[in-house]
């Protein structure tokens, strides 16, 4: 009579978590870089994005933990999983890299109103949405949203362009 069987975790079922590390390493980096760039102003200035910027380089801490713990106990690897493969979902995520790249370079000269509009309309089109009300509609009110709130009630200083010199004449 034997024992129940044990089933060893081969090399082939083990899930690689080294892509669950990409976004927490992009934020740590983007919280170090904003906490050193933020160091000369005023503390009150700071105060809020060092509180929230601890937490997140924290949780960071405890995700990069996590992996490596189920790494070296033999559960997982480091390997990327399938990240690399080719397939539909991979080129709509590389398009939409590519689209909020083109957004970051473009909006100090489309501003935030127009690029947001824009980057709304392309991403959407990229996931597959093709009904023209949809696009308009849904880009639309993310742009008119952010304008209202940001730029129009709070005064914020996000890049401006045509679209928010143009309302900011209309409405004084």
């Amino acid at each position: 009579m034997s024992g129940p069987e044990t089933n060893p975790i081969t090399e082939e079922s083990r899930p690689g978590l080294g892509a669950d590390l990409i976004i927490p390493a992009l934020a740590a980096a983007f919280t170090i870089y904003y906490l050193v760039s933020t160091s000369g102003l005023v503390w009150e200035a700071r105060a809020t994005g060092t509180l929230i910027g601890v937490c997140l380089l924290v949780l960071t801490f405890l995700q990069i933990l996590k992996v490596v713990v189920q790494a070296r106990s033999g559960r997982a690897t480091l390997g990327f999983g399938s990240l690399f493969e080719r397939s539909t979902v991979q080129s709509q995520r590389l398009a939409i890299l590519l689209i909020l790249i083109v957004f970051v370079a473009v909006i100090p000269w489309l501003g935030t109103t127009l690029g947001l509009f824009l980057v709304m309309m392309a991403s959407m089109w990229v996931l597959g949405v093709r009904e023209w009300r949809t696009l308009i509609g849904i880009a639309f009110a993310v742009a008119a949203t952010v304008y209202i709130l940001f730029i129009a009630l709070l005064d914020s200083r996000l890049p401006t362009g045509l679209v928010e010199r143009l309302l900011s004449s209309l409405l004084g």
